[in-house]
């Protein structure tokens, strides 16, 4: 599984809600989840300090300088944005490669019976992934996709 998949599969895992109303997920489905929550992100986690760092290790004085300056004349200006447009693509060029990196994890999936559970507790609730805002059945259908295998 690539980082990225890794990363994919944390950003809908973690908004698994374990209860809602009456309803609630079984002692053994709320421990797999919290499993699957804990690997995905130490990936996330790492993957995240990675970009932190080559993002902190990429950027030169002049840029930090530029930047906390307040009257900068033209010529800075146009400094600063070559530089920003430098350090984006750098930084989106490290991210794309980084997340195409191969990693460990197990392969998780949920029973047709345990996606059932999920779907009681997460029918009615929209989620917000990356910003963007996601209908309850648009998250099941995608959660479903990520961890449901059928035969």
């Amino acid at each position: 599984m690539t980082t990225d998949d890794a990363i994919i599969r944390y950003n809908f895992v973690s908004k698994i809600q374990f209860k809602d109303g009456d309803n609630a997920l079984s002692k053994d489905l709320k421990i797999k989840v919290m499993q699957m929550r804990i690997e995905f992100n130490k990936i996330n986690k790492v993957f995240n300090d990675d970009v932190k760092e080559f993002t902190e290790g990429i950027t030169e004085d002049r840029f930090k300088d530029l930047q906390q300056k307040e009257n900068r004349t033209e010529e800075e200006t146009k400094e600063l944005n070559e530089l920003v447009n430098k350090y984006n693509q750098e930084i989106n060029e490290y991210i794309v490669k980084r997340s195409r990196d191969e990693v460990e994890v197990n392969d998780y999936e949920f029973t047709v019976d345990e996606f059932s559970e999920i779907m009681e507790t997460n029918s009615e609730k929209t989620i917000t992934i990356n910003g963007t805002e996601i209908s309850a059945p648009d998250y099941l259908e995608a959660l479903y996709e990520l961890f449901v295998k059928t035969a």
